[in-house]
């Protein structure tokens, strides 16, 4: 028996358009809604901060950016280019802001224009040196409203800056800027001991023969001394009368 082919009707045509359509105007949405990939999003008053490095994954050695996204009221805010100034940027090398950590202040600027960019994105360029974990540090005043933020890199934040070594292909034999960098401070580190220990070394040398040139100059000096008593002495004894001897009477004094 011949089956009849089924086609559909007019509403379930309509209701698999307004689906697909549905779900592509929800996915837009939520991907506008999401912060950027692998950032970090905070508050501080009116104003909310995408924080994070410009470029994901992020490598040592490799030019980057910090990258702070502002929007103001659900807004972008691009109008804070006169107000950065006030608005310090500090990233810190490690997990937290420690006075003891090295760290470097980093400017904002706009990142974007007419027709380009996104905005309310702002951006400090650096090239960071050391693969690991890193701590972004907002501190200051955007116009009334104080910022304070400590944000650290991490699997709920922004990603950590990864060893290019582990993701290149084919292996490099050869070693990385930031192994180069460890082991020139290795070395630097050797010869400065070993520099110290040469001028140590010389510096007893030298007072060793100072004594050495003292004790001489005392032997010449008791021995000169020495010659000197000796003339005198001999000059004293050369210079002594002679005994006197008494007068022979001969003649007629004889008695």
């Amino acid at each position: 028996m011949r089956r009849l082919a089924i086609h559909p009707t007019l509403p379930t045509r309509l209701l698999r358009v307004a689906f697909v359509l549905g779900s592509a105007l929800l996915l837009a949405a939520a991907l506008a809604a999401a912060p950027a990939s692998a950032h970090a999003e905070k508050k501080a008053g009116k104003y909310a901060f995408v924080v994070g490095f410009g470029d994901e994954p992020a490598y040592a050695g490799q030019p980057n950016s910090l990258q702070v996204i502002i929007s103001r009221d659900g807004k972008p805010a691009t109008d804070l280019a006169g107000q950065l100034d006030k608005l310090k940027a500090h990233l810190y090398y490690g997990g937290k802001v420690d006075p003891k950590a090295e760290m470097v202040e980093l400017p904002l600027e706009p990142h974007f224009g007419d027709g380009w960019g996104t905005p309310g994105d702002y951006r400090a360029f650096f090239v960071p040196t050391q693969p690991g974990g890193y701590t972004v540090h907002l501190n200051g005043t955007l116009g009334a409203q104080k910022i304070n933020l400590a944000i650290p890199s991490g699997p709920e934040t922004f990603g950590d800056v990864n060893d290019p070594a582990k993701s290149a292909f084919p292996a490099v034999k050869d070693p990385t800027t930031a192994q180069l960098a460890q082991r020139l401070d290795r070395e630097a580190t050797r010869l400065t001991g070993t520099v110290a220990a040469a001028t140590a070394a010389q510096k007893a040398a030298e007072d060793k023969a100072d004594q050495a040139r003292m004790l001489a100059l005392g032997g010449l000096i008791v021995g000169a001394v020495g010659l000197v008593v000796g003339a005198l002495a001999w000059g004293r004894r050369s210079a002594a009368p002679a005994a006197r001897q008494d007068p022979v009477l001969t003649g007629a004094g004889k008695v």
